[in-house]
């Protein structure tokens, strides 16, 4: 993927320590980019950052920490969200949102160039009625993840069009690998316990996106000049259903193959046990909810015409190898 352009250096990025994130940082290290991150105190970092990577402890949402990440950072690429499908929404407006806006704000400061890690939950109920390119509009949301990532992506187009923020928008989708929450650690904790983890026979695309990939892409609209003001969808494009994959990571386990239930049940219970842990205010996330709901009970057409067209890209690690990845990951931390 030589360009023949370079991401402009040092680059920030927040979230450096999740699922993604953490890959974003091996691959800018690879490519010998200075790299500053923004963690959370007390939060353990690789190894192999050692004297590589400037660290800056503090919250997303700690004015000062923004600003002290942020100084000198010519590219930042912002993951920092919170990510999960169930819990209290005044942290994902705080984080997600109100984190935002402190990184938007020293951006413009400091001229430099965001890449927001959004997600295809934007494209909200749209994702289960039609496929969806970049122009879809933001569809009807289905839990605070899904409202926030919208609010976030709103907030970044208003910073973009009104106080001349350098953006691209980057929409990853599912996107699997090791470390991945909810399509691998929750998948392999579905199937251990026999529960049924497909919807309607799973014969839907699983809009699948490889973690290395994603990061790929998100490094890309962060070096290309004509990414400014686009926005990506991030998606490997493949064929792999939801009952392949939960069949495949099965196989690993050395479980049965998964079950499923009917659509209509699976919406009444997303239904009834989200108004049960609301009315008794239990954090601890919901058998199913309906924001997990709308995209593993759903055909994912993520067209990535987009992003081949306009940056050149190519998915480069295929489903075979992210699950040889995905193999040797679970041989290590499950067994």
């Amino acid at each position: 993927m030589n360009t023949g352009e370079k991401i402009v250096q040092p680059v920030l990025v927040t979230g450096a320590t999740g699922f993604i994130g953490s890959r974003v940082v091996y691959k800018l290290l690879q490519n010998g980019i200075a790299v500053k991150v923004l963690v959370l105190p007390g939060e353990v970092t690789p190894v192999e950052w050692a004297e590589k990577v400037e660290i800056v402890y503090g919250s997303i949402s700690d004015p000062q920490a923004v600003e002290k990440s942020s100084t000198d950072a010519k590219t930042i690429i912002h993951l920092a969200a919170v990510v999960t499908d169930w819990g209290d929404e005044k942290k994902y407006w705080e984080f997600t949102v109100e984190g935002s806006r402190l990184i938007f704000e020293q951006a413009v400061k400091n001229k430099a160039r965001v890449v927001l890690a959004s997600s295809i939950v934007v494209y909200g109920d749209k994702i289960h009625s039609h496929s969806c390119p970049e122009e879809t509009p933001y569809g009807k949301t289905f839990g605070p993840y899904s409202r926030t990532k919208q609010a976030q992506e709103k907030l970044g187009w208003d910073y973009y069009k009104n106080k001349e923020m350098k953006l691209t928008v980057v929409r990853p989708a599912n996107v699997y690998g090791p470390r991945s929450g909810p399509w691998l650690n929750d998948v392999v904790n579905v199937l251990r316990s026999g529960s049924p983890g497909l919807i309607s026979g799973g014969n839907m695309n699983a809009g699948l996106a490889y973690v290395d990939n994603v990061a790929d892409i998100l490094i890309l609209a962060g070096t290309l000049e004509k990414a400014l003001g686009r926005v990506y969808n991030a998606c490997d494009g493949l064929d792999i259903t939801w009952g392949q994959y939960f069949t495949d990571i099965a196989r690993m386990i050395g479980v049965k193959n998964p079950k499923s239930i009917p659509r209509p049940l699976a919406v009444f219970g997303a239904y009834l046990f989200e108004g049960i842990w609301k009315l008794f205010g239990i954090q601890k996330r919901p058998l199913i909810t309906r924001e997990a709901l709308n995209l593993i009970g759903s055909d994912n057409r993520i067209p990535i015409e987009r992003v081949r067209n306009e940056l050149g890209y190519t998915p480069r690690v295929s489903y075979a190898e992210g699950l040889n990845h995905i193999k040797e990951y679970i041989n290590k931390e499950f067994k």
